[in-house]
């Protein structure tokens, strides 16, 4: 029974089997499904093994971020020489290098809240956001709008630049983020990124920004303007509160959304939220002081410091050019300069008033107008406190400067240092050292020509000193010096010793300033210096030191200065004491009908007078007007002239003095009148001004008044013979040779007609050719007091107009000797003929400026 019941149910469950057989349908479901199971499976080994090949790309073609790309462009400060900020240097963005210890907390608390509130626990990657990121890509075909970065990253794209919308970037970026945060720490990389990011228009970094919008370094921030800094970075143009009302009103919202989240991340209380909510936001309506300044036009000082440390960069590093310029304008140094900025406002102010620039009145085309130029520098230290170099405000940056960068002829302002400071030092003359200031033919050329001449007058002094041909200006007392008595290898040695190179311009002209290279104020301040420092040349300096963004020491100019003995000091003491008879009694005393007394004299706000120097300077057909002067204090060239060659006329002719003297004035005006110092090795000695030998018995009744004179010398160059140019003769009165000079009395003479009368007798007698009397081109000042020899009055007597008898009381009674002043005549007895105007030798006579000497009213 039971087998059977066991056969019937194991039938029956076959039987149920057949009654519930699968339809095709279903088997073709079912195979279908596995199918595309095994293939789905299989592709998504295929595209995540393309997916990961294609990353594992991306990772190795990316490169980890190097410590040069993690400099950043900084701005470059610039500084007086009392430390005071002149100007901020830019190169592509403003930026203001803030430490780790100025950034307040609350600023590093904004952005973390705000940007990565995840920052600190990440490795450089927020894996959540990053997911979501990634599926928001997915899902909306790349267009995700879910924002995965973190500060790390962000700081990763302001280095790299990289802003691309692709996956391989977002890869690079994730990977070069997490190599980075190996190699920095969190701090690091969050300075780093409040440095670098976009804070506003026109500022990069928090601390240009806390400038900008506050006027305040970051370190004295409150929490609410930390998160109102903070707020700008997510779109400039939307939220810096400066552009307009409406951006201000959108900075305060955004400013109080990362408040709520510093507030939920906990990064400060409740009150402290509400009350940097309620501060209102004040924004700087002005423009902090170094950022307006950095937005002008840079003075000529500041063009002229970057050049020179631009040079001295790459001189010491090697650098190129453009490695050079990168360096200067985006490295953040800070170059401490010598400007004096109170002088320099004064010359600012000078140069840009229309009223010492009169003659530009009519002139409407800035190139036709008048110009000058003015450099200022201190002797003691070389270094430069002012300058300016063109008529009028500054309009566009690395102009030309003509106090730094021109080239013109210095006229008789060359003559100090290419001639009487070398043959002074040299022991070859003296202050009264006498030379016959008469027409000379020196030019071979043109053998009957006179020249050089002394100024358009055509006056000739005859017997004059060292001393009063300086401060006379005289150039054929100067020619004579340089071409009988120094040489040309002498004046070239000794302009070498200031920096001034003319080896290849050895001829008489150089001495009285006509060159082949002209000079700037710049050239000539720096070559007056050792006048005024005991002799010794310092190379002019702009800057004293230049310091990277770390503080450190790059360029030291003080230590690497230039300087060398020019002359002695005996020298420098001898040339300033003739050259303040210049200013006193010469070519800068004359007040050019404007008023103010000398303009060679300074004073200070007082009245006292600041004891000065100089030499004045003039150029063919006064195309160039030059002042070098200089006191205790300060050294400063000045020059007027034009663009071209134009004839300085009427009042012009003073400019360049009246300029000089208006900006020492005021740079003088709080300092007490102090004296040049004077050395040892000095001797005083009573001297006859004409014969520069110790005074003689007729030197005080010379018939222009008395020739006796205190001078200086340099011990060993005193003179000790006694003077023989002044003689005693008997003249008879009535009888005038054909200069008007009376004659000598003969024993005919009535006695009633004969005077015993004081004369000049020249150590080398001068023969003009033609009589001198109408020809006022070749006057000599002195031959109406030249004893006329050997020419006896013809009035008087019967046969005996030209014979004396032995020992006649007539002859004319003088001492004799050789001097040791070193008397000095050109030794030309030809006949002068017409004189020429041009002030260089014919051969240089297309040499704009030349030599044509100073005016003297």
């Amino acid at each position: 029974m039971k087998a059977n019941e066991k056969a019937a149910s194991g039938t029956d469950k076959q039987k149920k089997k057949k009654k519930t057989p699968s339809s095709p349908a279903s088997k073709f479901t079912l195979a279908v499904i596995k199918t595309v199971f095994v293939i789905l499976i299989s592709l998504g080994c295929v595209v995540g093994g393309v997916l990961g090949g294609a990353v594992l790309g991306y990772i190795k073609t990316a490169s980890p971020i190097t410590p040069d790309q993690l400099e950043m462009t900084k701005v470059t400060f610039i500084y007086d020489k009392d430390g005071k900020e002149m100007t901020q240097v830019k190169g592509g963005e403003n930026r203001i290098l803030a430490e780790h210890s100025e950034i307040p907390d609350n600023m590093r608390h904004a952005f973390i809240a705000i940007e990565d509130s995840r920052f600190k626990k990440h490795s450089g990657v927020d894996k959540k956001r990053f997911v979501g990121a990634a599926l928001s890509y997915i899902l909306k075909f790349g267009n995700a709008d879910y924002g995965g970065s973190t500060i790390t990253q962000q700081l990763v794209k302001n280095i790299t630049g990289n802003t691309d919308s692709t996956v391989k970037r977002k890869v690079q970026e994730a990977w070069q983020a997490i190599d980075l945060e190996k190699k920095m720490s969190k701090d690091q990389i969050l300075d780093n990124y409040m440095n670098r990011i976009n804070t506003g228009l026109g500022c990069w970094g928090v601390q240009a920004a806390a400038k900008k919008f506050f006027n305040k370094d970051i370190k004295d921030l409150s929490l609410a303007e930390c998160a109102s800094i903070a707020g700008v970075t997510k779109s400039p143009g939307t939220y810096d509160p400066t552009l307009s009302e409406k951006s201000k009103a959108a900075n305060k919202e955004r400013q109080k959304i990362i408040l709520d989240e510093m507030l939920r991340q906990k990064y400060i209380t409740q009150n402290e939220h509400d009350e940097a909510v309620a501060e209102p936001l004040k924004v700087y309506k002005g423009t902090s002081e170094g950022a307006k300044k950095s937005n002008n036009v840079q003075s000529y000082f500041e063009d002229y410091v970057l050049t020179q440390v631009k040079n001295d960069l790459m001189k010491k590093y090697n650098l190129s050019s453009n490695n050079a310029t990168i360096k200067l304008y985006n490295g953040g140094l800070k170059i401490y300069t010598t400007q004096d900025s109170n002088l320099q406002k004064i010359m600012n102010e000078e140069f840009t008033n229309p009223k010492n620039f009169t003659a530009n009145e009519k002139i409407s085309n800035p190139d036709m107008q008048a110009q000058a130029a003015m450099l200022v520098m201190d002797p003691t230290t070389g270094q430069i406190r002012g300058m300016y170099g063109a008529y009028g405000e500054k309009k566009a940056n690395f102009t030309l400067n003509r106090a730094t960068d021109m080239k013109r002829q210095p006229g008789s302002s060359f003559k100090p240092i290419a001639v009487y400071g070398p043959a002074i030092d040299l022991g070859i003359i003296t202050p009264a050292t006498v030379i016959d200031d008469v027409p000379v033919y020196l030019d071979k050329e043109h053998p009957t020509t006179p020249y050089p001449r002394n100024a358009e007058t055509g006056v000739y002094e005859g017997l004059l000193t060292i001393r009063r041909a300086i401060q006379k200006s005289q150039n054929v007392v100067a020619a004579q010096v340089w071409m009988n008595l120094l040489g040309a290898q002498n004046s070239i040695n000794y302009l070498k010793k200031v920096n001034i190179d003319r080896s290849k311009e050895g001829y008489v002209s150089m001495a009285l300033g006509g060159l082949n290279e002209g000079v700037n104020p710049l050239i000539m301040a720096s070559a007056y210096v050792p006048f005024d420092n005991k002799g010794v040349y310092l190379e002019p300096i702009s800057y004293t030191k230049v310091t990277d963004d770390k503080g450190n020491v790059i360029l030291d100019k003080k230590t690497d200065q230039k300087r060398n003995i020019a002359y002695k000091e005996t020298t420098a003491f001898l040339m300033t004491s003739m050259m303040r008879d210049v200013v006193t009694n010469g070519t800068a005393s004359i007040s050019g009908g404007l008023g103010r007394g000398s303009l060679g004299t300074v004073k200070n706000s007082s009245g006292k007078v600041i004891p000065t120097a100089g030499k004045t300077g003039t150029t063919n057909d006064t195309y160039d007007k030059w002042f070098v002067g200089y006191s205790p204090y300060y050294v400063g060239a000045t020059w007027y002239g034009y663009n071209y060659n134009k004839t300085l006329k009427g009042q012009e002719v003073y400019q360049a003095l009246n300029l000089w003297n208006k900006v020492m004035n005021r740079a003088h005006a709080k300092l007490e009148p102090k004296d040049f110092s004077q050395p040892q090795g000095l001797v005083k000695k009573t001297i006859c001004i004409y014969s520069g030998k110790l005074v003689g018995p007729y030197c005080s009744g010379d018939p222009r008044g008395n020739a006796i004179k205190t001078e200086y010398f340099a011990k060993g160059t005193e003179p000790t013979d006694t003077c023989n140019v002044h003689v005693l003769a008997k003249v008879d009165t009535s009888s005038k040779d054909i200069y008007g000079r009376p004659l000598l009395a003969n024993p005919f003479c009535p006695p009633s007609l004969v005077k015993e009368k004081v004369f000049i007798k020249r150590p080398v007698p001068y023969l003009p050719k033609s009589p001198l009397k109408g020809s006022l081109s070749l006057t000599i000042k002195d031959w109406i007091y030249q004893l006329s020899e050997e020419e006896y009055c013809t009035k008087h007597g019967k046969g005996a107009t030209n014979v004396i008898p032995p020992n006649n009381p007539a002859t004319p009674s003088q001492n004799t000797g050789n001097s040791s002043s070193g008397n000095t005549q050109n030794g030309n007895n030809g006949s002068p003929s017409k004189p020429t105007n041009s002030g260089g030798t014919p051969s240089d006579s297309s040499n704009s400026g030349g030599n044509l000497d100073d005016i003297i009213p």
